[in-house]
Order: structure tokens, then sequence, then C-alpha cells
């Protein structure tokens, strides 16, 4: 293996052409006959040819780099997100930076920042609850991105979002067939991706005339850093007043918590209280009492978000609105139970 680098001049020289046609061979260029370029690509992968990713930067003002920030890295759901669009990058030949917001509002506005500064070519956001100010200097700078499963109607914002509403539909038409009407939403509603969940749960009981619970989680079982003691939760769901029968958790990271939870307790899942989740994460399927949940394409949001990003970047002379919604599933396992005769 050579560690010398070798210049593009020498290239030229190797194959008996310009370094302008040799330059032309590496951008993709079409005004290059067949065996020349053929001659120069094979000179290259003997020569073990690396171009100057800084050099080419400067040259066409691009770094063939998208920024994708995770609101919590740690949660199988955004691994998933993460890989599709990595594998949609690398098709392209682009390269990733990824950042982990941890949920945290004023992390998530410095990782953009960090990653403008680091010279992207665009952004994608798994945004937890950006302030609207940040979004829209985004979009008024001109600035490429797209948020994922963040379905913001405002004029020139693009999105691949799973129909978090419909998804919200799902379940809770589901816990109320099953004869449920003491469920409580379990998820934190300034998260903007929960904000269409809670909607859609609190409508559906609306239509079916039911109160449902107060959904509200006291602030004192609430962490310093937004995240939720489980234990206090269900505790407090168990010995209060409102003889909840089901939990709808926001996620399937706080459903399986929760199961987890409420087994420790001594109390059973589903006899004494159901449980449907939403991700439908590939732990959901696996623990003792494997999840109701809601299915959403995981992976294809990524993917599509990606595809999405990377179309704008190529084609900025087409400046059409980019939004795509998906449907979710809902996926029946064990975790919830009739109690009931459903009358509707």
């Amino acid at each position: 293996m050579s560690f010398k680098k070798v210049t593009i001049k020498e290239i030229a020289e190797l194959a008996g052409v310009s370094r302008t046609t040799v330059s032309r061979v590496l951008s993709g260029g079409v005004f290059v006959s067949k065996n020349t370029k053929d001659r120069i690509l094979k000179i290259i992968e003997e020569k073990e040819y690396k171009p100057s990713i800084i050099a080419q930067s400067l040259r066409t003002h691009r770094t063939r780099t998208i920024g994708l920030v995770l609101a919590d890295i740690e949660n199988p759901y955004y691994s998933r997100v993460a890989k599709g669009v990595i594998d949609a990058a690398e098709a392209k030949r682009y390269n990733v930076i990824l950042c982990n917001s941890n949920n945290d509002i004023k992390l998530e506005e410095r990782d953009i920042r960090t990653l403008m500064e680091r010279g992207v070519d665009g952004l994608l956001l798994t945004t937890v609850e950006l302030k609207m100010k940040t979004i829209e200097d985004l979009r008024d700078k001109g600035f490429p991105f797209l948020l994922i499963d963040c379905k913001l109607d405002i004029p020139g914002v693009n999105y691949v979002v799973n129909d978090d509403y419909y998804g919200a539909e799902l379940a809770t038409e589901y816990l109320i067939k099953l004869g449920h009407k003491k469920i409580f939403f379990l998820g934190n509603r300034k998260l903007l991706s929960l904000k269409e969940r809670f909607r859609g749960f609190k409508d559906t009981l609306k239509r079916h005339n039911i109160e449902g619970s107060g959904s509200f989680v006291p602030k004192k079982f609430i962490n310093m850093d937004n995240t939720y003691d489980i234990d206090g939760i269900i505790k407090y769901l168990v010995n209060g007043q409102e003889n909840v029968t089901a939990i709808f958790a926001g996620n399937d990271y706080l459903a399986v918590k929760s199961i987890e939870s409420i087994t420790g307790s001594g109390i059973k899942v589903p006899e004494d209280i159901s449980v449907i989740g939403y991700d439908n994460i590939k732990i959901s399927s696996m623990i003792k009492v494997p999840l109701t949940t809601i299915r959403q394409p995981k992976y294809l949001l990524g993917k599509l978000a990606a595809e999405q990003l990377l179309e704008i970047l190529e084609n900025k002379s087409n400046m059409k609105v980019r939004r795509v919604i998906l449907r979710p599933e809902l996926v029946i396992r064990q975790s919830c139970k009739r109690i009931g005769n459903y009358k509707s």
C-alpha cells in the first residue's frame, strides 16, 4: 500500500491528459470519452488516489455532508430513523454528522449552530420542541433543512411525518372497543410529536362521550431533564381515585418502562391494567408481556427524509414544498384486555 499522497497533476501525466480532464472524471463530467475515462479511473485505483475533501468543498462550496439532530439516541426509535438516514445518504455518497440533543431545546439549538458552522450542506431535525423562531430563521436564511416526524404546516417548511393523529385514534379506539373508559395518556405533551398524539386521543374520547382521566402528570413526577419518574407515576395511578384501567403511552419506551414498573409492584398486565404503546420498537415484542402498539415506519421515515433533503440539495432550482405523511398501523399483542361489552 502506498502512503505517498498522489496529486491530480501526477494522475494527469500518467494518463497523458490535462488536469482539467482528470477533474471532470472525478466530478462525474460527461465531456470525456469512455476510453479516456476508463484509463484515468484505472490509474486512480492503482495509485489509491483520494481527492481532498477540503479542496473539493472550497471549489464547489459543498461538503457532501448533512447534519442529523436526534432527540434521544437511547430511544431505539431514533436509532432506526438514523439508520434510514445514513443508508439513503451513503447511497448518494453523502456523509452524516449525528448529534444527540437529549430532548433538550437548548442543546438542539446549539447542535444546529455547530453543524452549520462545520459546513454541512443541509439539516435533518427530529426536533422535540424547537422554538418557532429557530425554524423560521433557518427558512428565511434559505438554509436547506427538513423535519422528521414533526408536522409544522407553516410556509416553506418541509417534513416527513407519521400521521400521529390517526395513530392515536387507532390506539384509543382499540382501548374503547375493549371496554376501557378510564384511560390515561402518558407522555410529555409539550413535545411536538406527542401533541398530535394527545390531540387524537382526546378527540377520540370526545367522539365517544368519554371524559377519560385527567391525563396530567403531576409536576413532582417530572425530573429536571424532563424525563419521568415512571415508578412514581404508576403508584400515583394505581393508588389514586381515577380508577384507571388502561394507559396509552406516547411511545414504546414509556410503555415498556410502565409495564416493568406495574409488574414490579405486584400488579398484572393486562389482567389489572392494560397498556398500549406507540412506535413498535424491536423490544416491544420481546418483553414478558408483548406490547400492543402502533407501528410507524421508522426506517422509512429516515430514508425518505434524507432522500427529500438530498433532492433539495441537488436541485435547488425546484423549490416546491416537500411534505410526506405516512400511515401507521395497529399491532395487537398481549398487553391489553377486554373488560366489558363495547357499545358504540
